[in-house]
């Protein structure tokens, strides 16, 4: 049995899972909840709601990739579309399993967007020390953390709430407790500083890894045309 086969083997059948699905002519992927349905093999289908599979619109020259949890550990399925039989299913074929340790670095991109780094004490109970906030932007992102550039010094050792814009037809705000890993003063006013993911809503870590993978694909695309030229 291949790694692959003994992956869906401990996914339990009709499991509920996240499909970050690719569009033609569209970066990014669209987001839909659907059921995985054990077939053979490295094989699987995936079960849509009616009305919620763009079937005309799919991307077939581009993987999938499907979040989903097991046994309390959260793991990605790289995979490619085999056929779609109908208008709410899709047969699909797993080439790679992406672990949640894994995503850290498989889904970290260089990605500039603005983040603001609060105190996590609620206003309601927060005295004047811990009423500040500090403005910066991202260097890098991934599903599980962030390296971030600020003109302020981040405190150190310090749980903090943050809040990330991330580009969208309409911006979306995710939002984070986060403890930084790494902080460093690069000149008098300049701090370079990586924060990991305490907590974080599946739906806005579904949202990152979304906004990594179509800064990646513009990535390959530029990596393309630069060794064409």
């Amino acid at each position: 049995m291949s790694d692959f086969e003994n992956c869906l083997t401990q996914i339990s059948d009709d499991k509920p899972v996240r499909l970050f699905l690719p569009l033609i002519n569209r970066e990014d992927r669209l987001l839909i909840q659907c059921v995985l349905q054990k077939s053979s093999g490295c094989h699987f289908k995936l079960l849509f709601p009616s009305g919620t599979l763009p079937v005309d619109r799919i991307d077939r020259s581009n993987l999938c990739l499907i979040s989903l949890d097991v046994g309390g550990q959260c793991i990605s399925l790289e995979s490619n579309i085999v056929e779609a039989p109908n208008k709410q299913t899709l047969d699909m074929r797993i080439l790679k399993t992406i672990s949640h340790e894994q995503m850290r670095e498989y889904f970290r991109v260089d990605c500039t967007v603005p983040i603001m780094i609060t105190s996590i004490v609620p206003d309601e109970f927060a005295d004047e020390k811990d009423k500040w906030k500090i403005n910066g932007t991202t260097v890098d992102l991934s599903g599980s953390g962030l390296r971030a550039s600020l003109t302020t010094a981040p405190p150190a050792d310090t749980q903090v709430r943050l809040e990330i814009a991330l580009p969208a037809s309409e911006t979306k705000i995710v939002k984070a407790l986060a403890t930084p890993v790494r902080i460093s003063q690069l000149t008098d006013k300049l701090w370079d500083v990586a924060y990991q993911f305490d907590a974080i809503e599946d739906e806005d870590q579904d949202a990152i890894i979304g906004c990594c993978m179509v800064a990646q694909r513009r990535l390959l695309r530029l990596k393309v045309k630069v060794t064409g030229s």
